[in-house]
């Protein structure tokens, strides 16, 4: 015991030459001076006048020399008139100062937390960090005043002086507002703004309106930030919905600038949708003539669809469910079933995992690691007498082919959710590999995928037309693909006798849109080029010839679209960091109107998956122990998040998102 308290009675104590010597540039730290000056501190340096060396303590925070004293006297003197201690005591009341945080903070990875420009510590900066972080990591107020943190902190710098659940509650508050206002000026100099939205029941038992806002920035970069977390107010019909949204466009002043609005397929959407562009068609600010203001969520429609296929092997996905949930109530069972498989040669590495029902895609994984076990399933059933759920033979058959069929569903879907590649220019491809999926199981001799295939056909018929178009014109908009991607889609997705009309009708809405935009940026498309003005006033009035010679030659000019059009393909295929936003960056000088529509359409969302993300937020921040949080505090910290989160360099990830990565829902088989 004697030895364990002077191993750490030597840590804390100046005889240690280790720990002593670490921040002195001359290996001599005097130690801090008391009362008003115990913030201070002074190294001694050595300083040369004529030739001669004196010793001179000098402020590690303002590098100003002062004599020293044994009683540290000039210490506490300087304490008074030091700039850092002036600056750290603080003349705005406690609380951060927006106007040095919307400068000083451009981004989170600027400074080092705590530590102003010129290497002092600066208690504002660090209360301004511990802000960002309570937002971004979904954490509580009385985080700040939790012992083992104020602890760290002062191990970390003893400057630091504790803060208070309510002082930070304000510093977040400071901090949102500077980001928004940030968010603000980079809305005023997009020309539109796309919607998301989706709504969501907290545990208050209120609705709340996600909004997300999708556009390309001046630097060519898809941006998605969410600037609503509304409270709806009863009744929640498609006008009540409609003015919650225009509420928050106009808090936003982006109320004429929304081209298109994303949103998930149930009636009273629809009912908003209209609304809302009844509302801008009466004002005259409706982009793209409503010719694409409402757009359906395809990854709801994908998941619409997808449940179909699997309500078809109901009784099968039971058995596979509750069997995985007998293996995993005791570690024996899963042992037992970890050796019959391997007796069969199994690879136990996959893991046995098991579903959330309103989720097809976990309900898919499921699946497909039951298929991977099946011959164990079979075995292990013959071994317990009270293991009921193996599935039949052909249940098992029934299982495999919807496995097959719906993975390519799962592909789709991820490039749907995903931020790798988040435009619209690869869509058509992907969902064609859907339509495709089907149509072979409508037609097929299979009585099973036949039946199965009816109502996935006839479901996606219904949205098809209306997301086609769109994708159709993002795929042309692609320099690689142009006319290949729709030419190569549409000839095995339709008959050769609807063909021609098929395409014809995406090629002409193409040109009108163009058209448009053609005349509201005040360009003629079909405009001459001059080779000179007539000089009338030169020209005897009888001399017919001469006049003939002075009129301009007409030639005629091709429009940017057929320009582009008849240009090569971009040969980039191979290339898996191809940007076609940095294409249409590099080459707006050449295609002014045509970029213009390519930036529009491309910051267009095909899903809501941005606003559902923002319900996960919502629900970890209103959990049961902070349910009393108002709805201007809900939405001030679910925006907030966002708009941090998004200015990170890192991924930030969240105490329950890294608990729910390690359990994964998943047991490995021994």
């Amino acid at each position: 015991m004697s030895s364990l308290r002077k191993l750490f009675h030597d840590v804390d104590t100046p005889t240690n030459k280790l720990f002593h010597d670490v921040d002195t540039p001359t290996n001599n730290l005097v130690d801090l001076n008391v009362g008003e000056s115990a913030n201070l501190e002074r190294v001694t340096v050595e300083t040369k006048d004529n030739g001669k060396t004196f010793k001179k303590d000098e402020c590690i925070h303002c590098k100003k020399k002062y004599k020293p004293s044994p009683g540290g006297v000039t210490g506490s003197t300087h304490s008074k008139s030091c700039p850092y201690m002036k600056r750290l005591k603080g003349t705005n009341n406690g609380f951060i100062n927006s106007e040095a945080c919307s400068s000083a903070s451009v981004s989170a990875s600027a400074s080092p937390s705590g530590f102003s420009s010129n290497g002092g510590y600066d208690q504002m900066k660090c209360r301004e960090m511990i802000a960002k972080m309570i937002i971004a990591h979904e954490l509580p107020f009385l985080f700040v005043e939790y012992h083992w943190f104020n602890r760290l902190m002062e191990c970390n710098n003893h400057l630091y002086q504790k803060v208070s659940w309510v002082t930070v509650r304000k510093d977040c508050v400071k901090v949102v507002e500077v980001e928004r206002e940030k968010l603000k000026k980079v809305l005023e100099n997009v020309d539109m703004v796309s919607l998301s939205g989706d709504r969501w029941t907290s545990n208050q038992t209120i609705d709340y309106m996600c909004l997300t806002a999708h556009f390309i920035d001046s630097d060519w970069k898809l941006r998605k930030c969410v600037i609503g977390f509304n409270e709806l107010a009863p009744p929640r019909s498609g006008e009540g919905i409609a003015d919650g949204i225009l509420e928050c466009l106009v808090k936003w002043g982006i109320e004429d600038k929304i081209g298109t609005i994303t949103l998930d397929n149930v009636s009273s959407n629809d009912m908003a949708a209209s609304s809302l562009r009844d509302k801008f068609q009466r004002k005259g600010k409706l982009h793209f003539e409503g010719l694409f203001f409402h757009v359906r969520c395809c990854a709801h429609i994908l998941n619409l669809i997808a449940q179909d296929g699997l309500r078809t092997i109901d009784c099968c996905l039971v058995k596979i469910r509750e069997g995985v949930k007998y293996f995993r109530k005791s570690r024996d069972r899963l042992l037992e079933f970890g050796k019959v498989a391997t007796s069969f040669d199994i690879d136990t590495r996959r893991s046995l995992c098991i579903d959330v029902k309103t989720r097809w895609n976990s309900t898919l994984r499921m699946l497909e690691s039951a298929v991977h076990y099946k011959l164990a399933f079979q075995e292990y059933a013959l071994r317990d007498s009270n293991f009921e759920w193996c599935p039949t033979e052909a249940e098992w058959a029934r299982a495999e082919k919807v496995c097959r069929l719906l993975e390519v569903f799962l592909d789709t879907t991820n490039l749907f959710s995903g931020t790798s590649y988040p435009t619209s220019n690869l869509f058509l491809i992907e969902v064609f590999k859907v339509k495709k999926e089907i149509n072979n199981a409508y037609i097929s001799k299979d009585e099973f995928l036949k039946n199965m295939s009816v109502p996935m056909y006839e479901k996606f018929e219904k949205y098809w037309g209306e997301m086609g178009v769109l994708m159709s014109i993002a795929s042309i908009l692609d320099p690689r693909f142009k006319l290949l991607a729709l030419q190569f889609t549409f000839e095995r997705l339709y008959p050769v006798n609807e063909l021609t009309s098929r395409i014809g009708d995406v090629t002409n809405k193409l040109k009108s849109l163009y058209e448009k935009y053609s005349k509201a940026t005040k360009v003629n498309s079909s405009s001459t080029k001059s080779s000179g003005s007539p000089n009338v006033h030169g020209i005897p009035e009888d001399d017919f010839y001469a006049y003939l010679k002075s009129r301009p030659v007409e030639t005629p000019q091709k429009t940017e679209l057929e320009m582009y059009l008849e240009e090569p393909n971009c040969e980039a295929l191979e290339n898996p960091n191809f940007d076609v936003l940095q294409w249409w960056r590099q080459n707006c000088n050449r295609f002014p109107i045509l970029s213009k529509m390519a930036r529009e359409v491309f910051g267009i969302p095909f899903t809501t998956v941005t606003s559902e993300s923002a319900f996960n937020v919502g629900g970890r921040i209103l959990d049961e122990y902070r349910s009393a949080l108002s709805k201007d505090m809900v939405e001030l910290l679910v925006c907030g998040g966002d708009w941090i989160k998004s200015a990170s360099l890192t991924s930030i990830k969240t105490l329950e998102q890294s608990v729910k990565e390690e359990e994964n829902l998943e047991i490995q088989i021994p």
